[in-house]
């Protein structure tokens, strides 16, 4: 019995040994491999995450699929690129790595360095590729116009993915490339912009990406170009958009750029954005930012000075949905002494909270067929000529919660106030500017009416002309009070007599017309047979009143033998010829 009790022992503990063996055998983990890439890719294969590949000079994926599986590591060569449908259709790069095993791509070398091998390349033949949870790394290597990724006429999902050490740029879109998603990538140590790409692409840049440039110049550089979308939003970003050139916002059947509140877009020398510039093309810009959150337009210089971009230029296509409201504008005016930050060509936008500062010329300059929609609660500051230049046709448009903090008020460019029926100038913080000849008058009559506490100053050889033009009626209604006069004078910083030329009330001159608690000063220069204010053929229209004329260089009022305006209580102050005629 023992014998065979001890030969059975042995037997078991025999048994047990081969079994522990052969468990540990199964449990070893397969040694990793360095493959060497130095062929074209031309059927379908799988990079596997037991494996180090390393790409030996420039490896096409032409026509088949690359799939990477997640934790494989590439490392690439001097001078070394990965392409995918640079020359064959059906092309694909499927590189989805997960949050605990990221793919890496990177240099080869021990001790490795931006631009060490040059990029992932993807042509017009690549579809459905994708890239998510990807460390890529030290690359940028092939030019100084290319990134570590590069795009040409395909689409592109990259998600998740961490893009560092880039000798140039980070990823370069060009010619119609976008992304299918671009989500949660994160952005460091990059020479250049960490993106560029066309005005058509940037809408497709998500949410959720930082991006760590080491400089505030350096953010999403969008090249001049066509946007041609029909409804589309530009997402905020952690950095900048970098507008490089001229980006025009149009289409014939008509195009759509959103901003979204908190976003930032800067310009290089020179840039500007255009909507609805070209002959039958039509653009909408929404920018409506929030208090908290703003959107900025600003210089993309390191050392930002006034006039360091050009203007954004509203055009005749340009829909009057076009929104501006609590957005910031700044360091731009450089395009010509004529044109502000923000210039409106026969166009009518709605302009609302928003800052205007620090301009080379105006802040706003109009033409004769451009107003606002709305205009109310802006502010002006810093802006070397007139915050604001607008036509007197449309000086009414100017809302009253507006405020100038810049030596000069709005600048009303001569023009026939010709809107038919009542028009009303509110109150302003600062004066009203007339350059040139305001007639006031239409065929139907035309009223304009003076908000109490207004000022109106009025620049060398400047004038109203009230109902001149033939079978043509017009009317001022300025009813100041004791408290609060309306103003009319001299625009100069010193004035003197005969600075502009005065008030006309001609023979279209409407009944009712009235000056009331009016102070009138520094007129008379158009000739020695005119005044402050001038009566021709206006018969008993006309009403002054509680007012005061004074230092006129001609007559204090000058009135026709077919003129009798009704005067009551007028005080008469330093007037060359006399009060009156």
């Amino acid at each position: 019995m023992k014998k065979f009790k001890f030969k059975f022992e042995t037997l078991s503990l025999i048994g047990l040994l081969l079994f522990s063996s052969c468990s540990d055998i199964l449990n070893v983990t397969p040694a990793t491999e360095d493959k060497t890439i130095t062929e074209n890719i031309t059927v379908n294969t799988t990079w596997e995450s037991s494996n180090t590949y390393i790409v030996d000079g420039n490896i096409s994926v032409e026509g088949a699929t690359l799939t990477i599986e997640p934790g494989a590591v590439i490392k690439f060569k001097e001078n070394s690129e990965l392409d995918v449908g640079y020359s064959s259709s059906g092309s694909s790069l499927i590189a989805n790595g997960t949050s605990d095993n990221p793919i890496t791509f990177t240099s080869i070398a021990d001790n490795p360095s931006a631009g060490d091998w040059d990029y992932i390349y993807f042509g017009d033949g690549s579809v459905n590729s994708s890239m998510s949870y990807c460390n890529i790394s030290y690359g940028g290597g092939y030019n100084a116009y290319s990134g570590m990724i590069q795009m040409d006429d395909c689409h592109v999902s990259i998600d998740h993915c961490d893009i560092q050490h880039s000798a140039n740029y980070g990823i370069v879109l060009e010619s119609k490339a976008y992304f299918t998603s671009f989500t949660n990538n994160n952005f460091s140590d990059i020479s250049n912009h960490p993106i560029k790409l066309d005005a058509n692409s940037a809408h497709t840049l998500g949410t959720d990406n930082t991006y760590v440039t080491g400089s505030l110049t350096k953010g999403i550089l969008v090249k001049g170009g066509t946007f041609n979308k029909v409804d589309e939003t530009w997402l905020k970003q952690s950095v900048p958009y970098v507008i490089d050139g001229t980006v025009s916002i149009q289409n014939t059947s008509g195009a759509k750029l959103n901003i979204e509140a908190g976003t930032t877009i800067s310009f290089t020398k020179g840039s500007q954005i255009e909507v609805g510039y070209s002959s039958n093309t039509y653009g909408t810009l929404i920018a409506n930012g929030t208090s908290s959150e703003p959107i900025t337009f600003t210089s993309a210089s390191p050392e930002k000075t006034a006039g360091d971009w050009d203007a954004i230029f509203l055009e005749s296509g340009t829909s009057s949905s076009t929104s501006f409201t609590n957005c910031v504008f700044e360091y731009g005016g450089g395009y010509n002494a004529y044109t502000g930050i923000i210039n409106l060509a026969n166009a009518n936008i709605n302009f609302n909270h928003c800052i205007v500062r620090h301009s080379e010329t105006y802040g706003i300059s109009c033409d004769d067929k451009s107003y606002f929609g709305s205009f109310d609660y802006n502010t002006f500051e810093d802006c070397a000529s007139y915050p604001i230049t607008i036509y007197g046709n449309w000086a009414n448009t100017i809302g009253a919660n507006n405020i100038f903090s810049t030596t000069l008020g709005p600048r009303i460019h001569g023009d026939n106030l010709e809107q038919s029926g009542s028009v009303t100038w509110n109150k302003l913080n600062k004066p009203y500017y007339i350059d040139g000849t305001l007639n006031i008058e239409s065929t139907s009559g035309t009223t304009l009416n003076i908000e109490q506490g207004t000022q109106i100053n009025f620049t060398q050889g400047s004038q109203i002309e009230v109902g001149y033009s033939s079978n043509s009626y017009g009317s001022i209604k300025a009813q100041g009070t004791a408290s609060e006069p309306i103003i009319f004078t001299s625009g100069a910083p010193s004035p003197s007599k005969g600075d502009w030329d005065g008030i006309f009330f001609e023979d279209g001159t409407m009944s009712g017309t009235i000056l009331d608690f009016c102070e009138i000063s520094y007129a008379g220069g158009y000739n020695s047979y005119s005044g402050n204010v001038t009566f021709n053929n206006s018969l008993t229209n006309v009403t002054i009143s509680n007012s005061t004329i004074s230092h006129s260089a001609a007559y204090g009022l000058y009135i026709d033998d077919r003129s009798t305006p009704l005067l009551l209580n007028i005080t008469y102050l330093d007037n060359t010829k006399g009060d009156t005629n």
